[in-house]
């Protein structure tokens, strides 16, 4: 890789490190400000969004593909091609939209009562939700396919402080709490979306082109199902525990202070790493489609493992310094500070393993899909057969046990990652010799 590429690189990856950090502190922020103004709201909130996980997986997917078939696209017929794919999932997801709504006028009271919210509109501001999220995801994929790393950031950054600012006028002008809440997510990606369309008409406006359907869903499938893997890596822990603990103990076992904040320290670490594999895998898919060396790999694993490790050396000498920055007004948060280095290296781990993923799937190279579900559900099982175990325990000392399982299995996950990587590349070379 030339000294003009390698430039490029990392001023790709500073812009979407940048973009990624200030979308998860505005999300965050959402939260915040939901929480401290109505804690009703903030768990009808929370509900609704749990729906999201099965959206999230399917946009996972979409996103991850179109992003490979836009960098492999070298040929005038390719590009085509990829361009009616993506028009036409937008349609499909659109009448796919249209019956949901349909089952959800049927069905809109018993949810409310499921769920128990104080207004339907919430419901209807979801299924909005879900749709945007869906064509988003579709965007996401050109832009980034086409290496337009600076639309995809603002569209990062159009989404979380869109949401953010929907949420505030929300709460504090129209008194709307969950119902609001949601509409401001809408507002949030449909800012999204228009930033995304004018990264991507050029491609998207193109005529012509066919569809090989076969080979495309053989792709969209097993990366759904990767997504909603890596979902459980990083969402189940936030349903186990409060499922987990008895209601009489939840004032002792306290998740929002011994547990939650140090969770949080994590997920920020994996929301400025992340982001490197993000600019890898258009690079990979374009010089694998064009029969090109290049060092994104190495350099992205270099700079991962800079930054991931670093963080996680930081918060292993200072655990309780990256609570008092960002939770500086609620030191009750503080005391979660023994379990942040262990996060932090479980976290460091797991952007490590989305590395080797990327790259893996930047040559279509789905194998791996079957043990990374594998190993989701290997966690899963592990921390459901120790519920009796950790209620025997002290909360604090449940919560590491619980975080040293989360740490291992993302170990697991990247011994595997790698491994596959590997094997797929001398492979490559073998054939290619």
């Amino acid at each position: 890789m030339s000294d003009s590429k390698k430039t490029s690189f990392f001023r790709q990856s500073a812009w979407m490190v940048l973009a990624t950090v200030a979308s998860g502190m505005a999300m965050m922020l959402v939260h915040n400000l939901v929480r401290k103004r109505d804690a009703n709201a903030y768990v009808e909130f929370k509900t609704l969004l749990s729906s999201f996980y099965v959206i999230a997986a399917i946009g996972g997917g979409l996103w991850t593909l179109f992003a490979q078939q836009a960098a492999a696209a070298v040929t005038d017929t390719q590009v085509r091609s990829v361009a009616a794919a993506a028009r036409r999932v937008l349609l499909v997801t659109l009448a796919l939209w249209l019956l949901a709504a349909v089952a959800l006028a049927f069905r809109q009271d018993y949810l409310v009562s499921l769920w128990k919210l104080s207004n339907p509109a919430a419901l209807w501001a979801t299924w909005a939700l879900g749709l945007l999220t869906l064509w988003a995801s579709v965007l996401r994929g050109l832009v980034q396919g086409r290496q337009q790393f600076f639309e995809m950031g603002w569209m990062a950054i159009c989404d979380g402080f869109g949401r953010l600012t929907g949420v505030w006028i929300a709460l504090t002008v129209f008194a709307a709490f969950a119902a609001g809440v949601m509409t401001a997510a809408v507002v949030g990606v449909a800012l999204a979306l228009v930033v995304g369309f004018q990264g991507a008409r050029s491609v998207l406006l193109l005529k012509g082109g066919t569809v090989a359907w076969g080979p495309w869903l053989r792709g969209f499938v097993p990366l759904a199902m990767n997504a909603a893997a890596l979902q459980l890596f990083q969402q189940y822990d936030q349903l186990f525990w409060p499922a987990m603990v008895p209601a009489d103990r939840l004032q002792e076992w306290n998740l929002a202070s011994l547990y939650a904040p140090a969770q949080t320290i994590g997920f920020a670490i994996t929301q400025f790493a992340v982001p490197l594999a993000l600019v890898m895998l258009p690079r990979l898919a374009r010089s694998v489609a064009m029969g090109e060396k290049t060092d994104s790999l190495k350099l992205t694993l270099l700079a991962t493992l800079i930054m991931s490790g670093g963080a996680a050396v930081g918060c292993t000498l200072f655990p309780a310094l990256p609570l008092q920055v960002m939770f500086f007004n609620k030191p009750e948060t503080w005391q979660a500070a023994p379990l942040v280095p262990w996060f932090a290296w479980a976290m460091a781990l797991f952007t490590l393993a989305n590395v080797f993923l990327g790259d893996l799937f930047a040559r279509r190279q789905w194998g791996i899909v079957w043990a990374v579900l594998g190993l989701a559900g290997g966690y899963i099982l592990t921390l459901r057969a120790q519920q009796s175990h950790f209620l025997s325990m002290k909360p604090t000392d449940s919560y590491r046990l619980g975080v040293q399982i989360i740490g291992f299995f993302n170990l697991a996950l990247l011994v595997v990652a790698a491994g596959f990587s590997q094997w797929n590349r001398r492979s490559s070379t073998n054939d290619r010799g």
